[in-house]
């Protein structure tokens, strides 16, 4: 993430929010996003694809955390060549943990989109485990975001960064 200088100097539009981990909030956040989004980007099809990509690390927020608390940064940058959408969702976790998200997303960041997607889907089929982990991959492949995780304090912080196509 930029610093907060950087935060203040280029930013076009931002907006943050925290909430429990609570699966009824995920569509009121989701509509929310968009509506934002709406307002910022004057392409529907790209901010249906980043509401996507929250409502999918906010669902694996929810999912992992192993406490109550959320975390939702979302901010629009401007730079000279184009707009930069930067989102970073945070939870709690537990340093093992996040460690294996990002082997998960060396993984998937290390292949074409389609191709991660795609493995994840077949490897999905025949998995005795219940953690398919497509959910990434489709959000790398969906939106073309750039994902990534950091651990710090107790929290995981994934950032998707979504550049104009």
């Amino acid at each position: 993430m930029p610093t907060k200088s950087q935060i203040i100097n280029g930013r076009k539009a931002f907006v943050e929010l925290k909430f429990g981990p609570n699966w009824s909030y995920i569509s009121t956040v989701r509509n929310f996003i968009i509506n934002f989004l709406a307002i910022t980007l004057f392409d529907k099809k790209r901010a249906d694809h980043i509401a996507m990509a929250v409502n999918e690390l906010i669902e694996n927020a929810i999912k992992y955390s192993d406490r109550d608390g959320i975390d939702i940064n979302l901010e629009v940058f401007r730079n000279k060549k184009d707009d930069t959408i930067k989102v970073m969702v945070c939870n709690h976790a537990k340093k093992n943990e996040v460690e294996t998200l990002k082997k998960i997303l060396d993984e998937i960041n290390s292949e074409p989109p389609l191709e991660a997607f795609m493995k994840r889907m077949r490897d999905s089929a025949i998995a005795e485990c219940k953690k398919s982990n497509i959910g990434l991959a489709r959000v790398r492949y969906e939106s073309n975001a750039k994902i990534s995780a950091d651990y710090e304090n107790g929290f995981v912080k994934v950032f998707a960064e979504f550049a104009e196509k």
